[in-house]
């Protein structure tokens, strides 16, 4: 007789078992003692239930942080909700980004700049407008470019552009310590404005 499925509660209690396993080894020993059979025998679960669940090692180390990150990102829409005008509002979401890089160091550090160990599976690659807070960059671009605010272009691109030269003002500071960098904060407003006039028209 086959078993019954597993309600969504059990499910449920399952995912959090193998979470909570994996945030102690990670606590304890980093992310490149992190394997499926480890995390398994310390949740009590078996091999397969981790891949079940997670899909891979990858997919469970994300998941430590998703819910801290999907809160930043209501906010995020709150912040975009509340500007109509499409520059301010990019100003906004830009500078909300750069103050929880900054007021959340450790988990910035463990969302954004997660480095994949080769040991664990390579990710599917997703869309950028799939992930909240470019979703709405681009939004903003998009309206930007109908008001003849913002030049003219791939608004996705333009997203990225924006995105990847903020999380390197943050990223450096964070990363490596061993170099006097100006002050984070700082760097970072800095930048938030040499970006925006990078596709602001002219």
């Amino acid at each position: 007789m086959a078993r019954p499925a597993a309600t969504p509660e059990q499910r449920e209690i399952v995912r959090r078992k193998i979470r909570e396993a994996a945030a102690h080894i990670y606590r304890q020993h980093g992310i490149a003692a992190i394997n499926a059979r480890g995390v398994a025998e310390r949740a009590g679960v078996s091999v397969g239930a981790i891949y079940a669940h997670f899909g891979d090692l990858t997919g469970l180390m994300q998941s430590l942080w998703t819910g801290h990150v999907e809160r930043q990102n209501a906010k995020f829409g709150d912040i975009a909700k509340r500007e109509r005008d499409p520059v301010k509002r990019l100003r906004a979401l830009l500078l909300a980004y750069l103050e929880f890089g900054l007021d959340n160091a450790a988990l910035y550090r463990n969302a954004f700049l997660f480095v994949r160990p080769e040991s664990h599976e390579k990710p599917e690659k997703v869309p950028l407008t799939k992930f909240s807070f470019p979703a709405l960059l681009v939004e903003a671009l998009r309206e930007g470019q109908k008001t003849g605010a913002i030049e003219s272009g791939d608004p996705a691109h333009q997203a990225q552009i924006l995105w990847s030269g903020l999380h390197g003002s943050l990223a450096l500071p964070l990363n490596i310590d061993r170099i006097a960098f100006a002050d984070p904060k700082h760097l970072a407003r800095v930048m938030v404005e040499t970006l925006l006039r990078g596709v602001a028209s002219r």
